[in-house]
């Protein structure tokens, strides 16, 4: 049962200091904003930010806040921008590679950690993936465990750590191997047939790292209230502060917008496998108000941020109601979008690209070139091609993901932050969703190439 320790969401973070690492990704911009803006009475938000070649850490800071997903803040409480506070580091890096002197500030200053930071590449090799998702997040726990303010912990990890189970729970499953072992083995330089071997049921070094690492933050709840979330596909925010914004390609943005404008005519997987959105809103959402929550929790918390338990959508009809906007709107790239299958067999996968993607695509170029435009589709094909493979294994399988505990915990807020913090997935009108969705790959996408 979830008990509410505190009064509202907002009232937990005043006065307090986060530190959060993946800061400046998709979903950690969202955090940000949503932080700054809805607990006006923060005190600072630290955030791990990497140093690039060329740009300073103040230029990188001006360019973050330089998005579009900003401007409520820049016009209502512009004075909150300055509560971000940048610490150079890298989550690769011996001690994060921060300073002593930002080391002892978050040491003494931080009351909240939400690690975010991951690589999220599916074919990364296992070496580098596991420094990543497996040993950025030791690092993090070893800092955390000495902040002598420190309340509450929330790790992000994804609700595909075990997609080895058709129905996934809210709970820790047993690990898919030894972490040791594998730690032993990262050292070594693996084959490709190694690595498959290593990960086993699991699709990629992705999935088995970060279920990996859920293991070693379970242990973290001896030392201070701990929380996993778990997010399934995260897409477009739903609410505020601008419906429909997104950042990237990523996810299953790449695969629905070429499916349903005619750059891709077949999907691996059947039209009615479910596929689990999540607006990146509701993520942001449910970590923030788990935090105020669980601050005073002795057990692991493990909300799954997912729909498919409670509002299932179809990969049908996701890319049907995805592709209904661009209609409205005659944004049509290929002609008869609304043509493609579905299919778990490679051979009509390669026959259908073929000669229905390729050759179109080659044709269409030479007439461009003809009347002196640039040559695009290929180039659109070979993207759109890269994305069905890259996500295979997630359209040809379906899911069941139950989130009873993150929907129990939305049950429990106040109307005030029902209002302010909605999560629950089982709200979601998908139409209304998916048209602004595709209004927001128009909008924040596809205008800035």
């Amino acid at each position: 049962m979830v008990v509410a320790t505190h009064g509202n969401v907002a009232d937990f973070y005043a006065g307090k200091s986060i530190f959060i690492t993946g800061g400046t990704g998709f979903l950690g911009k969202v955090f940000i904003e949503k932080l700054l803006f809805s607990c006006p009475d923060i005190d600072k938000i630290y955030m791990l930010v990497r140093e690039k070649k060329g740009e300073t850490i103040s230029q990188r800071i001006r360019t973050f806040f330089d998005d579009t997903l900003f401007e409520r803040l820049k016009e209502k409480r512009p004075l909150n921008m300055e509560k971000l506070v940048p610490i150079p580091g890298d989550i690769n890096s011996p001690n994060l590679g921060i300073s002593y002197e930002n080391e002892q500030t978050l040491i003494e200053k931080v009351s909240v950690v939400i690690h975010s930071a991951a690589t999220i590449k599916f074919n990364m090799p296992l070496k580098e993936a596991w420094r990543t998702n497996v040993e950025g997040t030791r690092i993090i726990l070893e800092l955390t465990r000495r902040m002598q303010r420190i309340e509450v912990l929330l790790h992000i990890s994804t609700a595909y750590s075990n997609s080895d189970r058709e129905v996934i729970e809210e709970m820790l499953y047993p690990p898919p191997a030894n972490i040791e072992d594998v730690h032993q083995l990262v050292k070594q330089d693996l084959t490709e047939d190694e690595t498959l071997k290593i990960i086993n049921k699991h699709p990629n070094t992705y999935t088995f790292t970060k279920a990996l690492t859920e293991h070693l933050v379970a242990a973290n709840k001896a030392y201070m209230p701990t929380v996993i979330i778990r997010p399934s596909v995260v897409a477009a925010i739903k609410n505020d502060p601008i419906k429909g914004w997104l950042q990237n390609w990523y996810g299953a943005t790449g695969l629905v917008t070429c499916t349903a404008r005619g750059f891709n005519r077949v999907v691996y997987g059947r039209d009615s496998n479910r596929v689990d959105l999540i607006p990146v809103d509701y993520v942001a959402n449910l970590v923030i108000a788990a935090g105020a929550k669980n601050s005073r929790s002795r057990d692991l918390k493990i909300y799954n941020c997912c729909s498919s338990g409670c509002n299932p959508l179809p990969l049908g009809r996701l890319i049907t109601l995805f592709g209904q906007d661009d209609v409205k709107q005659k944004i049509l790239h290929m002609p008869f979008p609304k043509w493609y299958i579905f299919t778990r067999y490679d051979w009509i996968v390669s026959i259908v690209t073929f000669l229905f993607q390729i050759i179109p695509a080659y044709i269409v170029d030479i007439i461009r070139r003809v009347i002196g435009k640039h040559a695009i589709y290929v180039k659109l094909q070979s993207r759109a091609i890269q994305t069905r493979v890259a996500l295979k294994y997630f359209t040809t399988h379906s899911w069941i993901m139950k989130a009873d505990r993150t929907r129990e915990l939305f049950s429990s807020l106040s109307l005030q932050d029902k209002k302010q913090f909605p999560f629950d997935p089982a709200t979601i009108d998908w139409s209304e969703y998916l048209r602004d969705y595709s209004w927001g790959v128009r909008k924040f996408l596809e205008r800035r190439k």
